[in-house]
């Protein structure tokens, strides 16, 4: 079994970030050789803070699949870009913003301060966020009709808008079950029969549920109901959910261990 969670909502709740739960459960699964990997909308530099804080030592794939980190014995470190560049979304979207007159604002729009209160970040946390390589963070402020035609606009440049939580996320044609793909078949030495597991709270994690062999999504406390069929229903908000998935997984049968004829 590998496990891929996003962050936010799912492993940590969405208002305390709180994961001291979690860590007995990660050590335990570590224990059972059940790779734990964070696939999340929040950049490597953020997500570098967390392997750190939850003694992870798999690879990251960050920013909605546009970005992944990945350790080997012959590269410790190697960065893999899946999306398109930072620089170029950014100036995608001032253009668009300058003709169109559309209201529409994004990390790069915000100071440090801004940021803090869109994301209920401390300063240094909010220093990572702001961090990114692969996509950009908006909030839409404009009316229904001109977000369709924005949506329009920004695939003429061949770039997508994702739902996450908090935010839409202007970025290149990739997801998080890409930056799955790419991983299992090129980078991460697992077996092709290994059962794939994930778990997550919001829209931007369908793609990633579709992949999975057993998809698991913890409900969110916010106002994004995510209607999706999880293999198990889960009662319970972040952290809390998310033990109880890990609960329920580890309850199935040769699942951590599968047996082979």
């Amino acid at each position: 079994m590998i496990i891929f969670t996003d962050l936010d909502g799912t492993l940590l709740n969405h208002h305390s970030y709180e994961y001291q739960a979690v860590l007995p459960v990660l050590q335990h699964l570590k224990s059972l050789n059940v790779p734990v990997i964070l696939n999340s909308s929040k950049t490597l530099t953020e997500l570098d803070e967390w392997q750190i804080k939850l003694e992870l030592n798999t690879p990251i794939i960050a920013e909605n699949g546009g970005v992944m980190r990945i350790s080997s014995s012959q590269e410790p470190f190697k960065k893999v870009q899946l999306g398109v560049c930072y620089s170029h979304i950014r100036s995608v979207l001032n253009a668009l913003r300058a003709e169109t007159q559309w209201q529409f604002e994004g990390f790069g729009d915000w100071s440090l301060a801004e940021v803090m209160n869109h994301t209920q970040l401390h300063s240094n946390q909010a220093l990572k966020a702001m961090e990114r390589e692969a996509s950009e963070p908006i909030v839409w402020l404009d009316s229904d009709a001109n977000f369709n035609a924005f949506k329009a606009r920004l695939s003429e440049q061949n770039l997508t808008l994702k739902q996450g939580g908090r935010f839409y996320h202007v970025m290149g044609h990739h997801d998080k079950a890409t930056a799955m793909k790419v991983l299992l078949n090129q980078f991460y030495d697992v077996p092709t029969s290994q059962v794939v597991v994930a778990l997550g709270d919001s829209e931007n994690d369908r793609d990633m549920l579709d992949f999975a062999d057993y998809p698991v999504v913890i409900p969110n406390d916010g106002a994004n109901i995510f209607n999706y069929p999880s293999f198990f229903k889960i009662t319970q908000t972040a952290p809390e959910g998310w033990l109880e998935a890990i609960d329920k997984l580890l309850a199935i049968p040769n699942l951590a261990h599968p047996t082979h004829p």
